[in-house]
Protein backbone atom coordinates (compact mmCIF):
# COMPACT_ATOMS: atom_id res chain seq x y z
CA UNK A 1 0.00 0.00 0.00
CA UNK A 2 1.47 3.43 -0.73
CA UNK A 3 2.44 4.88 2.77
CA UNK A 4 2.43 8.49 1.89
CA UNK A 5 -1.14 8.31 1.04
CA UNK A 6 -1.88 6.54 4.03
CA UNK A 7 0.03 8.98 6.57
CA UNK A 8 -2.09 12.26 4.78
CA UNK A 9 -5.29 13.11 5.54
CA UNK A 10 -8.14 11.44 7.55
CA UNK A 11 -6.68 8.70 8.39
CA UNK A 12 -9.47 6.38 9.77
CA UNK A 13 -11.22 7.02 6.10
CA UNK A 14 -8.68 5.90 4.58
CA UNK A 15 -8.12 2.89 6.57
CA UNK A 16 -11.93 1.63 5.97
CA UNK A 17 -11.42 2.51 1.88
CA UNK A 18 -8.53 -0.01 2.17
CA UNK A 19 -10.40 -2.60 4.31
CA UNK A 20 -13.10 -2.42 1.44
CA UNK A 21 -10.37 -2.50 -1.18
CA UNK A 22 -8.87 -6.00 0.46
CA UNK A 23 -12.19 -7.18 1.43
CA UNK A 24 -13.31 -7.22 -2.37
CA UNK A 25 -10.28 -8.85 -3.40
CA UNK A 26 -10.62 -11.11 -0.75
CA UNK A 27 -14.13 -11.70 -2.15
CA UNK A 28 -13.31 -11.88 -5.61
CA UNK A 29 -10.40 -14.75 -5.46
CA UNK A 30 -13.19 -16.51 -3.78
CA UNK A 31 -15.50 -16.80 -5.88
CA UNK A 32 -12.51 -17.66 -8.62
CA UNK A 33 -11.91 -14.49 -10.15
CA UNK A 34 -8.65 -13.22 -11.14
CA UNK A 35 -9.75 -9.35 -10.17
CA UNK A 36 -8.65 -6.52 -12.39
CA UNK A 37 -8.40 -2.91 -10.85
CA UNK A 38 -12.05 -2.44 -12.43
CA UNK A 39 -13.53 -5.20 -10.75
CA UNK A 40 -12.09 -4.64 -7.42
CA UNK A 41 -13.48 -1.08 -7.44
CA UNK A 42 -16.90 -2.12 -8.30
CA UNK A 43 -17.45 -4.88 -5.94
CA UNK A 44 -15.84 -2.36 -3.23
CA UNK A 45 -18.46 0.36 -3.84
CA UNK A 46 -15.08 2.98 -5.12
CA UNK A 47 -13.35 4.55 -7.77
CA UNK A 48 -10.80 3.06 -10.04
CA UNK A 49 -9.04 5.89 -9.67
CA UNK A 50 -9.63 5.63 -5.95
CA UNK A 51 -7.75 2.31 -5.58
CA UNK A 52 -4.97 3.64 -7.61
CA UNK A 53 -4.33 6.34 -5.00
CA UNK A 54 -3.31 3.18 -2.50
CA UNK A 55 -2.45 0.12 -4.51
CA UNK A 56 -0.26 0.39 -8.29
CA UNK A 57 -1.75 -3.08 -8.97
CA UNK A 58 -3.84 -6.40 -8.56
CA UNK A 59 -0.33 -7.92 -7.24
CA UNK A 60 -0.23 -5.48 -4.36
CA UNK A 61 -3.26 -5.97 -3.30
CA UNK A 62 -3.04 -9.30 -3.11
CA UNK A 63 0.15 -9.53 -1.73
CA UNK A 64 -0.66 -6.86 1.48
CA UNK A 65 -3.99 -9.18 1.50
CA UNK A 66 -2.15 -12.16 2.04
CA UNK A 67 0.31 -10.20 4.84
CA UNK A 68 -3.37 -9.83 6.40
CA UNK A 69 -4.04 -13.42 6.83
CA UNK A 70 -3.36 -15.80 9.83
CA UNK A 71 -0.44 -16.76 9.07
CA UNK A 72 0.76 -20.25 11.00
CA UNK A 73 2.56 -18.39 13.88
CA UNK A 74 5.87 -19.70 14.68
CA UNK A 75 5.67 -19.39 18.46
CA UNK A 76 2.33 -21.71 19.07
CA UNK A 77 3.86 -24.37 16.89
CA UNK A 78 6.90 -24.48 18.64
CA UNK A 79 5.35 -24.44 21.94
CA UNK A 80 2.60 -27.34 20.28
CA UNK A 81 5.23 -29.53 19.04
CA UNK A 82 7.87 -29.02 21.77
CA UNK A 83 7.79 -32.17 23.61
CA UNK A 84 7.18 -34.18 20.04
CA UNK A 85 9.93 -36.16 17.82
CA UNK A 86 11.11 -34.64 15.16
CA UNK A 87 8.99 -36.75 12.45
CA UNK A 88 6.05 -35.84 14.41
CA UNK A 89 6.93 -31.59 14.87
CA UNK A 90 7.76 -31.51 11.50
CA UNK A 91 4.56 -33.25 10.11
CA UNK A 92 2.79 -30.95 12.75
CA UNK A 93 4.18 -27.78 10.86
CA UNK A 94 3.82 -29.17 7.46
CA UNK A 95 0.09 -29.64 8.16
CA UNK A 96 -0.40 -26.31 9.84
CA UNK A 97 1.14 -24.44 7.08
CA UNK A 98 -0.33 -26.75 3.46
CA UNK A 99 -3.72 -25.71 5.49
CA UNK A 100 -2.91 -21.86 5.13
CA UNK A 101 -1.84 -22.20 1.88
CA UNK A 102 -4.75 -24.28 0.55
CA UNK A 103 -7.04 -22.13 3.04
CA UNK A 104 -5.71 -19.00 0.89
CA UNK A 105 -4.75 -20.83 -2.26
CA UNK A 106 -5.61 -18.19 -4.44
CA UNK A 107 -4.54 -15.18 -2.62
CA UNK A 108 -1.27 -17.63 -1.92
CA UNK A 109 -0.90 -18.25 -5.55
CA UNK A 110 -1.14 -14.21 -6.42
CA UNK A 111 1.25 -13.63 -3.45
CA UNK A 112 3.58 -15.91 -5.32
CA UNK A 113 3.28 -14.28 -8.49
CA UNK A 114 3.73 -10.91 -7.20
CA UNK A 115 7.32 -11.94 -5.33
CA UNK A 116 8.72 -13.65 -8.09
CA UNK A 117 7.88 -10.39 -10.58
CA UNK A 118 8.83 -7.62 -8.09
CA UNK A 119 12.44 -6.15 -7.58
CA UNK A 120 12.18 -5.36 -3.93
CA UNK A 121 14.89 -7.92 -1.59
CA UNK A 122 12.42 -7.19 1.48
CA UNK A 123 9.41 -9.30 -0.43
CA UNK A 124 10.46 -12.90 0.12
CA UNK A 125 8.14 -15.93 0.49
CA UNK A 126 8.93 -18.94 2.86
CA UNK A 127 10.44 -16.81 5.72
CA UNK A 128 7.73 -17.72 8.10
CA UNK A 129 8.43 -21.17 7.08
CA UNK A 130 11.83 -21.10 7.56
CA UNK A 131 12.13 -19.01 10.83
CA UNK A 132 9.63 -21.48 12.16
CA UNK A 133 11.96 -24.35 11.27
CA UNK A 134 14.90 -23.12 12.62
CA UNK A 135 13.50 -22.20 15.78
CA UNK A 136 12.58 -25.92 16.45
CA UNK A 137 15.94 -27.17 15.23
CA UNK A 138 17.87 -24.54 17.46
CA UNK A 139 15.95 -25.65 20.45
CA UNK A 140 15.84 -29.02 20.05
CA UNK A 141 18.61 -31.84 20.11
CA UNK A 142 18.40 -33.56 17.04
CA UNK A 143 20.73 -36.41 16.37
CA UNK A 144 21.77 -35.05 12.78
CA UNK A 145 25.00 -33.55 11.84
CA UNK A 146 24.74 -30.29 10.86
CA UNK A 147 25.16 -30.32 7.29
CA UNK A 148 21.99 -32.79 7.66
CA UNK A 149 19.92 -30.52 9.60
CA UNK A 150 20.59 -27.88 7.12
CA UNK A 151 19.57 -30.01 3.90
CA UNK A 152 16.28 -31.49 5.93
CA UNK A 153 15.06 -27.53 7.02
CA UNK A 154 15.37 -26.50 3.45
CA UNK A 155 13.72 -29.37 1.99
CA UNK A 156 10.98 -29.40 4.98
CA UNK A 157 10.22 -25.79 3.71
CA UNK A 158 9.82 -27.05 -0.27
CA UNK A 159 7.21 -29.78 1.13
CA UNK A 160 5.29 -26.99 2.84
CA UNK A 161 4.08 -24.27 0.99
CA UNK A 162 2.28 -23.40 -2.16
CA UNK A 163 5.17 -24.31 -4.42
CA UNK A 164 4.75 -27.69 -3.30
CA UNK A 165 0.79 -27.32 -3.64
CA UNK A 166 1.34 -25.97 -7.05
CA UNK A 167 3.78 -28.64 -7.95
CA UNK A 168 1.49 -31.25 -7.46
CA UNK A 169 -1.72 -30.00 -8.31
CA UNK A 170 -1.04 -28.23 -11.58
CA UNK A 171 1.83 -30.68 -12.26
CA UNK A 172 1.01 -33.99 -11.28
CA UNK A 173 -2.75 -33.27 -11.62
CA UNK A 174 -3.27 -34.42 -8.35
CA UNK A 175 -6.74 -33.68 -6.07
CA UNK A 176 -6.22 -31.56 -2.48
CA UNK A 177 -6.57 -34.60 -0.86
CA UNK A 178 -4.06 -36.81 -2.95
CA UNK A 179 -1.65 -33.55 -2.49
CA UNK A 180 -1.43 -33.51 1.13
CA UNK A 181 -1.43 -37.04 1.40
CA UNK A 182 1.89 -37.01 -1.27
CA UNK A 183 3.41 -34.21 0.56
CA UNK A 184 3.04 -35.91 4.41
CA UNK A 185 4.48 -39.07 2.89
CA UNK A 186 7.48 -37.22 1.12
CA UNK A 187 8.49 -35.74 3.99
CA UNK A 188 8.29 -38.30 6.59
CA UNK A 189 10.57 -40.78 4.50
CA UNK A 190 12.74 -38.36 3.95
CA UNK A 191 13.08 -37.48 7.46
CA UNK A 192 13.07 -41.08 8.13
CA UNK A 193 16.15 -42.04 5.98
CA UNK A 194 18.06 -39.03 7.60
CA UNK A 195 17.78 -40.65 10.92
CA UNK A 196 18.87 -43.89 9.33
CA UNK A 197 22.00 -42.44 8.73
Amino acid sequence: MKKEHLQSGRKSQKQETRKKILFATQQLLEMGREPTMEDIAEKAGISRATIYRYYTNVDAISTELLLQLNVPDPTVLMEQYKNSSLLEAMLGFQKAYLKFALDNEKTSRKFLAAVLSSSNPKLQRGQNRISAIGAYFDSNTIALDTKTKNKLKNISVVLMGIESIIATKDVCDLTTAESIETLEWGLEMIIKGCQKE
